[in-house]
């Protein structure tokens, strides 16, 4: 029996630092479309803040949380996709064009969708199991957590903490660094997709490693403001993954 191979879409070749010029598309295009884009920021950073605010009682659930984010950043930042495309084209950027091109590509991105809050769901179980197997049952509030933290099995969980949690990131990023914004461009089926930007980033550590770092580094300048930041950052970053789709994808 005779297979083809899958027919993967055209990749470029870019710079390594290529995720600073996209962080300057992004913030150009937040510049272009700063109504929708700021609302849009500001819708985000309130729901981040208000569940931070609500779990600060107990440290376990914000940390939880937090890392969480991480993981379904992608999955949040459909909706900026759909304006960076929107206005790449020069056309009116519209909410019921945003929702209009979500339905037509329901079922892959729902798919997707689906796969990362599974990702997130497992992530948060496997924190709340490696707090109960460190630390037992913990005194709620943020300072007997902070204190666990500096005993030796503290300094154990989190270094199985961050081992295990950059194993399941960069699964995360090499699946979804491109295919959300392929997805909603209609150029690939969801297989298609995802295999592409797992085979861009195989192909391309350096830059995509310095893109990921990138992301990374904003997302906990945002958090360290208690999301506040994130106003300004979750558009910016929404709208040069968008670029850096454009990009890399012929």
């Amino acid at each position: 029996m005779h297979y083809e191979p899958m027919a993967l879409p055209k990749r470029r070749r870019v710079e390594p630092t290529a995720a600073f010029r996209w962080i300057r598309a992004g913030w150009k295009d937040l510049i272009s479309t700063s109504d929708i884009s700021l609302a849009y920021g500001a819708l985000f950073a309130a729901a981040g803040a208000f569940i931070t605010y609500f779990s600060l009682g107990t440290p376990q659930l914000t940390l939880n949380f937090w890392s969480g984010f991480l993981l379904i950043g992608p999955m949040l930042a459909v909706g900026l996709y759909r304006v960076a495309q929107l206005h790449e084209s020069g056309e009116q950027i519209r909410l019921n064009r945003c929702v209009r091109v979500l339905s037509e590509h329901k079922g892959e991105v729902a798919m997707f969708v689906l796969f990362l809050g599974l990702v997130m769901i497992g992530w948060i179980l496997f924190t709340g199991l490696m707090v109960a197997v460190f630390f037992g049952d913990l005194p709620p509030g943020a300072q007997p957590f902070a204190e666990a933290l500096t005993t030796p099995d503290g300094i154990k969980f989190l270094l199985v903490l961050f081992g295990s949690g950059a194993v399941v990131a960069a699964l995360v990023f090499a699946t979804s660094a491109l295919s959300l914004p392929m997805l909603l461009d209609g150029k690939a089926d969801l297989v298609t997709a995802v295999t592409t930007s797992v085979r861009t980033v195989m192909e391309q550590p350096v830059p995509m490693l310095v893109w990921a770092a990138t992301v990374a580094a904003l997302t906990l300048v945002g958090m360290a403001t208690l999301f506040l930041g994130f106003v300004v950052l979750f558009p910016v970053l929404g709208y040069a993954t968008w670029h850096s789709y454009r990009d890399i994808i012929e």
